[in-house]
């Protein structure tokens, strides 16, 4: 599976319960990528190269249970790490109220990976 039919396959699983996981995911994905051989490109281009960022995102459970969200979530990173370099790792904490939860996303690509 290619980079770019995986992002669409993520898009499609998580955009409608964490839209902002979903846009960090096509971005690692589609415009950094696994990285280059190539030398002489800009820093984090590089397949050697570690690239990290992070993002943030409140969930509105609309009803939803926290449980199934979290399962999906992990779901779709498993099969994430299973086809590319890169690796999230999810924090979570309540939300200002019960219907919302915090979501705190680092995405890392490491040549060691």
């Amino acid at each position: 599976m290619t980079n770019y039919e995986l992002a669409k396959q993520i898009h499609r699983d998580l955009s409608p319960i964490a839209p902002k996981l979903s846009a960090a995911l096509n971005r690692a994905l589609v415009d950094i990528g696994e990285g280059s051989v190539l030398h002489g490109l800009k820093k984090g281009m590089h397949k050697d190269d570690v690239v990290t960022f992070h993002e943030t995102e409140l969930i509105n459970l609309k009803g939803t249970d926290q449980v199934s969200i979290i399962a999906k979530i992990t779901e779709v990173l498993f099969g994430l790490e299973g086809h590319t370099s890169w690796k999230v790792i999810v924090d979570k904490r309540p939300g200002s109220n019960s219907k919302n939860i915090e979501m705190f996303y680092t995405l890392t690509r490491d040549k060691d990976a």
